[in-house]
């Protein structure tokens, strides 16, 4: 997890906080937070490195060790053993909210923004960056990952039309790009056919977790959780395939909030759990100012989905000090 600051603490900097899961870990109720803390990077030093809404714009990608954060002017790669930054070779093209996904030890990344449909590819080992390929379309606000060597790109809106009929075109495809993905084989270069989110909706989170895609989709007044199947060689016994959607069970939510600009999740695969933290908004303020109430919802909440037994459950909160956070996997 990569995040900055609160705004009411007195020194603001870049924060790695550490979760390790265990299969034994239980939910949330030792006075002692499991989660490790720790500050990498003073908020002065990433203004030199073209701070335009870094990080939270940015985008995690773990290769081996290292967590290499793209930022839209910057990349800087944190590794977790040293504990050390280093300043690395940007993007060639300037995004924002854009798709990113580590497939292969390479990183790749897509959208974020009306004017390009390059998909660029980042080799850590030689610090270059290089366009890949094209997409039909350009997104922005989407979401990576990855399973067997596809990327994924998922969600976001089409930006950049003028004029009423082009108004409501880019309205309707919008609504399409929303819960729709495309996906890239990165060894072939070539896409696959694009799949949609069954029954429409934004999404708003996306992971990938023991060979399915995950996506939690908002409706304006509820959320879905959908499972893809990812895996494109056939698993005996497994049951399903390749491309099948399966409806499963939501994260335990108020049902009566609606995901807005004021509320975000992300979400990280981790072995065959499926972690989901609330990373800002404060869902107790949205509930008082409606009228309801929500006792035990707080602005960083972490779930975590066992996708082997098909549960959810409590895990620690998102340590205080913490705030605008990403979270990716890194397998020690």
């Amino acid at each position: 997890m990569i995040g900055q600051l609160r705004p009411n603490y007195r020194d603001s900097a870049l924060f790695a906080a550490t979760l390790r899961f265990h299969p034994d870990q239980t939910d949330n109720n030792n006075t002692e937070s499991p989660w490790k803390v720790s500050a990498f990077l003073p908020d002065n030093v990433v203004s030199t490195l073209g701070n335009q809404g870094f990080p939270s714009h940015a985008r995690l990608s773990a290769v081996g060790p290292r967590i290499y954060i793209v930022g839209r002017n910057a990349t800087l790669r944190y590794d977790t053993w040293t504990g050390t930054v280093t300043a690395r070779s940007p993007m060639m093209i300037s995004r924002k909210k854009f798709a990113a996904a580590a497939v292969s030890g390479k990183i790749y990344v897509a959208g974020g923004g009306p004017r390009t449909t390059a998909v660029e590819e980042y080799d850590p080992d030689e610090d270059k960056w290089r366009v890949v390929a094209h997409s039909s379309r350009s997104r922005y606000g989407c979401i990576g990952a990855s399973v067997d060597g596809v990327f994924y790109v998922i969600g976001g809106l089409k930006l950049g039309a003028s004029g009423n009929d082009q108004l409501r075109a880019a309205s309707i495809e919008a609504h399409v790009y929303a819960s729709s993905m495309d996906l890239y084989d990165v060894e072939a270069r070539a896409w696959l056919r694009s799949r949609a989110v069954p029954g429409g909706g934004c999404v708003v989170a996306a992971c990938a977790a023991a060979g399915h895609i995950y996506v939690l989709a908002s409706h304006a007044v509820e959320l879905t959780f959908w499972r893809f199947d990812a895996r494109r060689k056939a698993v005996v016994g497994s049951g399903g395939g390749f491309g099948e959607w399966c409806r499963i069970k939501c994260p335990p939510l108020p049902a009566q909030i609606s995901v807005d600009s004021t509320v975000r999740f992300c979400c990280a695969g981790v072995g065959d759990k499926v972690v989901l933290v609330q990373v800002s908004g404060c869902i107790d303020d949205l509930l008082r100012r409606s009228g309801r109430g929500g006792r035990g919802m707080k602005e960083g909440l972490v779930l975590v989905y066992d996708t082997v037994a098909g549960e959810w459950r409590r895990a620690a909160d998102l340590p205080e000090i913490v705030r605008r956070a990403s979270c990716v996997c890194v397998e020690c």
